[in-house]
């Protein structure tokens, strides 16, 4: 889908209604002060956000709309548009290391979308695959991994564009 220009850049990269089946279509918004029941994302304003503080003034009010996020549903139902496998003996070596940056970068996604999210880490033997609410978050670790430590990066992203798959190994 091609973004208008009059579009602002922060907005461009937005998913949007008509990509993600997770999200309302448009016109079909939540109702105002929405709140996730599982991660408390707090929707207002046709945006998610994370915010402790109105989170706590808001919940026990009688007319909050509890419902699902979507990136909760995508991990309930543990649909990722994003795949990120690390691989290597480096990544034996510094395997603590390298999940923190990796965590680090999962918080600051969350707090510009909270939509934006790991779903999971999965450790099979030498390999570690971490699921992604977003492509874009893919995306983002394979890049902070190889500015960090170098290596190479490998990005496959899928015709519908609703998917990419990282490989990052060194």
């Amino acid at each position: 889908m091609k973004v208008p220009r009059e579009v602002g850049k922060h907005t461009r990269d937005k998913v949007y209604s008509e990509n993600d089946p997770y999200l309302p279509s448009k016109g079909k918004g939540l109702v105002d002060f929405s709140i996730c029941k599982d991660c408390t994302a707090v929707y207002h304003n046709k945006k998610w956000f994370l915010d402790a503080k109105l989170y706590e003034s808001k919940k026990g009010l009688k007319d909050i709309n509890w419902v699902t996020c979507p990136a909760c549903k995508k991990t309930k139902e543990n649909v990722p548009n994003g795949v990120v496998t690390l691989k290597g003996d480096f990544l034996k070596q510094h395997k603590q290391e390298i999940l923190n940056l990796i965590h680090n970068e999962d918080e600051r996604s969350k707090s510009y979308n909270p939509l934006k999210r790991i779903m999971k880490i999965n450790e099979k033997g030498d390999e570690i695959e971490i699921l992604t609410t977003s492509a874009k978050l893919a995306q983002r670790i394979g890049s902070i991994l190889h500015k960090a430590y170098t290596g190479e990066v490998e990005y496959k992203k899928h015709e519908n564009a609703k998917f990419m798959r990282v490989e990052w190994k060194r």
